[in-house]
């Protein structure tokens, strides 16, 4: 009796220590710390440049493993763009990811037999978050989103991407006539080609009265300009200037400005160098080089900036 005992004694003994390895195998398949306890998110998309997003696809999510709601949406914004979650809500889990999947299908199924594009970790199972996708992406080739448990290969939901019917002729056209513009070294913004030129920022002329006109910086034919129309003017040296906006006074010292030729009345189109970065350009000044003094002067914004600047009146 005594040696069964001691040997019962050494058994359970030996299983205590074999069960260690298993504990410290099934942490980490499972990881707890990484579990997404009920984190709510409450991003905003907004613009730099006071653009308006432009919705290309949309679609409501559907629930398979876990129940999943929300309206999915893929956006354009500053030469960007950007998965949008709206009103979204999941289960939480371990290692949940966002993927873009090909085709229309978002299912358990479909999702493990494709090459999906892994959009990033969900920053929360609950409510508004962007995403922004991989400039490279073919976004013609996936047409669905899946939110994804990756540690135990699980479609929480998904949604099918459909085109956006108020914006489907904008998005045709931001895809086969675009022009690229700089902008501030944050990438490209697409100035959607609705004809040729593109006017990309303008302004009335301001100042001395013996000035009244307009000038617009536009892209034609993938060259850019300074366009100015003047039906009064004096023959000063116009120079585009890197500074938000002027006023009549003398020209402030240590701003980078471009000296563009005389003003007259009438139209001219001067070219700017491609080597320029013209979104920071953002005023006229035409000056008399005597005096290196504003005589008047023209504060570039684009047709949204505009819009904006309006509705907050």
């Amino acid at each position: 009796m005594l040696a069964t005992s001691g040997c019962m004694r050494k058994i359970t003994k030996l299983v205590a220590i074999a069960a260690i390895p298993v504990a410290v195998v099934g942490w980490a398949l499972f990881r707890p710390e990484l579990l997404l306890v009920n984190k709510s998110v409450n991003e905003q998309l907004s613009s730099k440049t006071g653009m308006e997003a432009l919705t290309l696809s949309s679609g409501k999510f559907s629930g398979y493993a876990h129940e999943t709601t929300g309206i999915v949406r893929v956006v354009s914004l500053d030469g960007k763009k950007y998965i949008q979650l709206k009103d979204f809500k999941t289960s939480n889990g371990p290692d949940v990811r966002l993927l873009l999947v090909p085709g229309k299908d978002s299912s358990q199924s479909a999702v493990k037999e494709a090459k999906y594009l892994d959009v990033g970790t969900l920053k929360g199972n609950e409510g508004n978050q962007n995403y922004e996708i991989p400039a490279d992406t073919d976004l013609g080739k996936y047409q669905a989103v899946s939110i994804w448990c990756a540690r135990f290969a699980v479609a929480f939901g998904g949604a099918t991407l459909e085109a956006d019917a108020k914006q489907s002729g904008k998005a045709q056209a931001l895809s086969s006539t675009t022009t690229m513009f700089d902008l501030q070294g944050r990438g490209y913004a697409r100035l959607a080609g609705f004809g040729s030129p593109i006017e990309v920022t303008f302004g009335k002329a301001q100042g001395d009265k013996l000035f009244a006109g307009r000038a617009a910086i536009i892209e034609d034919a993938g060259k850019r300009f300074l366009d100015l129309n003047f039906t009064k003017a004096m023959p000063l040296e116009i120079r585009l200037v890197k500074k938000e906006s002027l006023s009549v006074g003398v020209f402030p010292k240590g701003i980078d400005f471009a000296a563009l030729g005389k003003l007259s009345v009438g139209k001219q189109r001067i070219s700017i160098s491609k080597e320029l970065d013209a979104w920071l350009y953002r005023s006229v000044a035409f000056v008399d080089p005597a005096t290196n003094t504003i005589k008047s002067f023209v504060n570039l914004r684009s047709a949204q900036e505009k819009k904006t600047e309006l509705s907050l009146v």
